[in-house]
């Protein structure tokens, strides 16, 4: 702020100064044209001679005891002097008009001067070579400069005087407003390394609360990414932990087996525990992955999710022939198209239709069908299956919740909440229902396609801004 002052300073003293010189010039400059007029005054003509008399007030021009020089010329029509300092000439470049003074700057005798010049018509016909005569009166600028200084210093000790005062009240009030963002320095600076909670905006300016608002939002996104990281970590210790200790057993007894084909019971149930905690440590990635996708465009790109349903479908068909389970596609009569992350919206339907074929028992129907409804996209896994008790499905969307006596072990209890997480990062919601007949179980996705997307994606970022 304050080189901004000194230049506003330095730029106005310029302004000043110009303005004094000015000033100064203007007054000398009456008594010049006074002085200039009182000699043509006194020229005239007789018996065909012309005659100046020089009258003494147009000397005596003195300004507060500083005696300037003078210098007075009176050329004749052929332009030499008839009265005055011979050396004294008619700067070159000049047309003065006749009758109307004209003043100058110049230099005379190794001296600066300010020089009048008044062309005087005599109305003398008889006059050789013409009848108007050239009036050359200067003097030095001593005087002219000292006032212009006087009238510079104290416009500039004034300024000074201001300058000052706004600095002394910019301080003041620089102190006060931002007394209140130094104690919220201080109070942040103080905070632990996972304290989070929002700055409180009562005491900062209201300039400043934008600012804040920011800094929470962006605190409370940070805050959000810490918890799912911690309820990851902590997850994973905890559910990792019990198939460690089954391997562990497993391979101890299988140690202590001397029989080929016990040891070889012992190695498939090992092989089962590390398949199915691969899969646990697969879907809590997923999952991960899903929670922390704050932005709903990343990675985004154009696709149908008709045209992606049908090659889920295609991925499960042998899996589901192993099983004697008859998986049918319904197709849309046009391409379903939306904005979305296509990665995670196959593992969102990979998992609806795995859970399907997985609690469906042989001889059973899972159906996959894609339609749309009005403005969205309807993705609709049914089968007939023991299906979910109405007061369970609200539990089976948390982390590792799992039916007593589902019948399958394998499970991580994880599938339900992957689907919900990445369905709500797209916009979307998830429904669970009766299957055909009231039997089984219908999980229902509804997605906003195309237009409602992009709309939902400029509201999310309008709401985190």
């Amino acid at each position: 702020m304050l080189p901004s002052l000194a230049l506003i300073l330095l730029m106005t003293a310029v302004w000043s100064y110009r303005n004094a010189m000015g000033a100064a010039n203007h007054a000398y400059d009456r008594s010049l044209t006074t002085a200039i007029r009182a000699i043509a005054e006194n020229i005239h003509v007789s018996d065909g001679r012309i005659l100046a008399d020089i009258p003494y007030s147009a000397m005596d021009l003195i300004d507060e005891g500083v005696q300037e020089r003078i210098y007075y010329a009176i050329l004749g029509p052929d332009g030499v002097t008839l009265t005055g300092y011979e050396d004294l000439m008619l700067p070159e470049g000049l047309d003065p008009e006749r009758g109307v003074p004209l003043m100058v700057d110049a230099h005379f005798r190794e001296h600066d001067v300010r020089m009048g010049i008044l062309e005087k018509r005599l109305y003398a016909p008889e006059l050789p070579g013409g009848d108007t005569v050239t009036i050359l009166f200067a003097e030095t600028t001593e005087a002219r400069t000292q006032l212009a200084l006087r009238l510079f210093l104290d416009s500039l000790m004034w300024q000074i005087l201001l300058v000052a005062v706004v600095v002394v009240i910019l301080v003041f009030a620089l102190s006060r407003t931002f007394h209140p963002l130094l104690a919220l320095r201080e109070s942040i600076r103080q905070r632990g390394t996972e304290d989070l909670t929002p700055v409180p905006v009562n005491e900062v300016p209201t300039e400043v609360r934008p600012l804040i608002d920011a800094i929470n939002s962006h605190m409370s996104r940070l805050a959000q990414m810490l918890q799912t990281r911690r309820r990851f970590l902590a997850d994973a210790a905890h559910q990792i932990r019990t198939p460690l200790a089954v391997l562990g057993t497993q391979a101890e007894y299988g140690g202590r087996q001397s029989d080929p084909e016990e040891m070889r019971r012992t190695f498939a149930s090992m092989l089962d525990s590390i398949r199915g905690t691969r899969h646990m440590a697969n879907q809590m990635l997923i999952l991960a992955r899903a929670e922390q996708a704050s932005d709903p465009l990343q990675e985004r790109a154009a696709l149908d999710i008709a045209e992606l349903a049908r090659d889920v479908a295609g991925d499960f068909a042998a899996l589901a022939l192993e099983k004697r389970i008859e998986l049918a596609f319904e197709a849309p009569g046009a391409p379903l198209r939306l904005n979305g992350n296509a990665t995670m919206l196959r593992e969102m339907i990979s998992n609806v239709v795995d859970n399907a074929l997985r609690y469906t028992p042989a001889g059973g129907h899972v159906t996959l069908s894609a339609t749309r409804l009005r403005t969205r996209a309807v993705l609709r896994v049914t089968d007939d299956g023991p299906g979910i008790p109405v007061a369970e499905r609200d539990k089976v969307f948390q982390r590792f919740y799992r039916i007593l006596g589902s019948g399958d072990s394998e499970g991580s209890g994880l599938g339900l909440c992957i689907v919900q997480e990445i369905g709500k990062t797209h916009g979307g919601t998830v429904h669970l229902g009766d299957g055909p007949g009231g039997r089984g179980l219908s999980v229902e996705i509804i997605l906003p396609i195309e237009d409602l997307w992009l709309e939902y994606t400029r509201r999310a970022n309008r709401t985190s801004d």
